[in-house]
C-alpha cells in the first residue's frame, strides 16, 4: 500500500484580515518521492541563487525564471497533485444558518480541500504550516471531521513553512489563485501577473479547457480548484 505526504497552506483565513476571500490548498506527494522533490527544488534555488523563504507576498521580478521552473517541475512530476478551495466573499457567509462559527468553517473548507486527496488507497501524513497557537486545536478538530466521515485517520504534523520546500510551493500556487480572484486590488504586479498567466497556460495544457484559474472541472486530478460560492456555504 502506498504512503503519501500532504503539505498544506492557507491564505486570508482570518475573518478580519484585509481580503474578503480565503484560499487553502494542499499538495499530495508520494512519500518516497519527497527527498527527490526537495533535492530538485534546492537545485533550482542554487541555480537562481534564491536562498530566502519562498512566499507569495515577497516575490521578486528578477527571479521569475525560478518561479517558472518551479511551476514546470510541479506539472511534469507525475507523483504530485494539488487541490485548492477558494471561498469568495467570506464576510457574507451565513455561519448562523448552519450553527457554526468562522473558526469552525475553517475546518469545513479544509475538509473539502483534503477529501479528494485522501480518496486513494494508502496512508497519509499531513503537514500544516504553523500559524498561531490555535493550530493544534484546529488540526484535532479537522481530524475528527475526517474520521467521522469515514476517512482513514491521518497523521497530522505542524511545522514552520521555512522548513518545507513543498509548503512553500503550495504557498506560491494558492497565492496565484487568491491574487487572480481578488477584486479589491489593482493587479499591477508584473511578477504576480506573470505567474498567474503561466499557471493558467499549464492548466490549459492539461486539457481542462478553461480560460482562467477561477475553477477547474471537478474531476481534474493534477491541479484542482473548487470555487465555493455563497449558494453552498
Amino acid at each position: 500500500m502506498p504512503n503519501y505526504k500532504i503539505f498544506c497552506d492557507e491564505s486570508n483565513h482570518i475573518l478580519s484580515d484585509d481580503s474578503d476571500l480565503m484560499v487553502n490548498g494542499a499538495i499530495r506527494i508520494e512519500e518516497d518521492k519527497v527527498v527527490q522533490a526537495n533535492k530538485h527544488i534546492k537545485y533550482l534555488r542554487h541555480k537562481y541563487n534564491y536562498h530566502t523563504e519562498l512566499k507569495w507576498t515577497k516575490l521578486i521580478l528578477k527571479q521569475k525564471e525560478f518561479y517558472k521552473e518551479l511551476i514546470d517541475y510541479f506539472f511534469i512530476s507525475d507523483f504530485m497533485s494539488f487541490k485548492a478551495t477558494l471561498v469568495m466573499n467570506k464576510s457574507k457567509v451565513n455561519h448562523a444558518r448552519y450553527g457554526r462559527t468562522h473558526d469552525e468553517f475553517y475546518y469545513v473548507v479544509y475538509y473539502y480541500t483534503l477529501r479528494n486527496l485522501l480518496n486513494v488507497d494508502g496512508s497519509f501524513k499531513i503537514y500544516f504550516d504553523y500559524k498561531d497557537t490555535l493550530g493544534g486545536k484546529r488540526v484535532e478538530e479537522l481530524n475528527k471531521v475526517l474520521v467521522n466521515d469515514g476517512y482513514q485517520k491521518p497523521l497530522f504534523n505542524i511545522i514552520h513553512s521555512h522548513e518545507s520546500q513543498l509548503i512553500q510551493m503550495c504557498d506560491l500556487l494558492i497565492g496565484a489563485i487568491g491574487y487572480h480572484n481578488r477584486e479589491d486590488i489593482e493587479h499591477s504586479s508584473e511578477v504576480k501577473t506573470y505567474i498567474v498567466d503561466y499557471i493558467d497556460s499549464k492548466i490549459k495544457s492539461q486539457g481542462y479547457n478553461i480560460g482562467d484559474i477561477k475553477g477547474t472541472k471537478p474531476w481534474a486530478d493534477k491541479f484542482n480548484i473548487f470555487r465555493w460560492s455563497l449558494s453552498n456555504v
